[in-house]
């Protein structure tokens, strides 16, 4: 076999350095899990230690995975920050999906909403950091709100569109809810910040939610209190 053509099946394969991999009779390509595997362990790393704070080496090292592995997922780091934030915001859109139409009251809507919204960054840690580092416009990504002002003809990342669509539904609820007179009439605009911001940075503080209530965040008597205590924050300041 070639160089030419043992690189390629090393880099198409993912498999491990010649010299440390045995000399099968024929080469297969490592199971289809590589990228999963890279996009779970990067959303730990991206969450604690933000965007400048990790290097595609220690991503790598991480998953178990050379780094000439992790070029052929993900050639470059903006692309994987990418990727991670659209499996975050493509978790809390389909746990949204649940939340009922307008059949049912606003109010009720709202709370399943939130509890949606909560439930989908509660199972998983460090979603909710993640999700505080895009809506802060972290670097590389500094107009990722953008998503939910962007005109029409102007392109969009899929984690843009993931968010517009997070935040047009949140609209199409309070719009409908002031509409029929059971929210006050409040800045829908000044409403959507502060019902995500108050979700968002519940997830993304749980140790200061913890100290707080001296009681551990992985409790899940603890998730519901404060599930329930936030979506009736949020509902006593919009209730009509």
């Amino acid at each position: 076999m070639s160089w030419q053509t043992d690189r390629s099946v090393y880099m198409i394969g993912c498999m491990p350095p010649i010299a440390e991999r045995p000399k099968p009779a024929s080469v297969f390509p490592r199971p289809p899990d590589s990228r999963l595997a890279i996009l779970e362990v990067a959303e730990g790393l991206f969450a604690s230690g933000g965007y400048a704070g990790v290097g595609m080496r220690q991503l790598a090292t991480a998953a178990g995975l050379s780094k000439s592995c992790l070029f052929h997922h993900f050639p470059t780091k903006r692309l994987l920050y990418s990727a991670v934030l659209d499996r975050v915001f493509g978790r809390i859109a389909e746990g949204l999906e649940a939340v009922p139409g307008p059949e049912k009251a606003p109010g009720e809507r709202l709370e399943e909403w939130i509890d949606a919204f909560m439930r989908a960054l509660a199972d998983d840690r460090p979603a909710g950091r993640l999700t505080m580092r895009a809506l802060l416009g972290e670097e590389p990504f500094p107009a990722v709100m953008r998503a939910a002002t962007l005109g029409p003809g102007l392109e969009q990342m899929p984690l843009e569109r993931r968010l517009a669509a997070i935040v047009d539904r949140l609209r199409g609820l309070l719009e409908a809810g002031i509409a029929r007179g059971a929210f006050r009439p409040v800045s829908v605009g000044d409403a959507i910040s502060s019902v995500i911001g108050t979700v968002v940075f519940h997830a993304a503080t749980g140790d200061l939610g913890d100290s707080l209530s001296a009681a551990s965040n992985a409790s899940d008597s603890t998730l519901e209190r404060r599930r329930r205590e936030v979506s009736e924050f949020i509902r006593s300041g919009l209730l009509a």
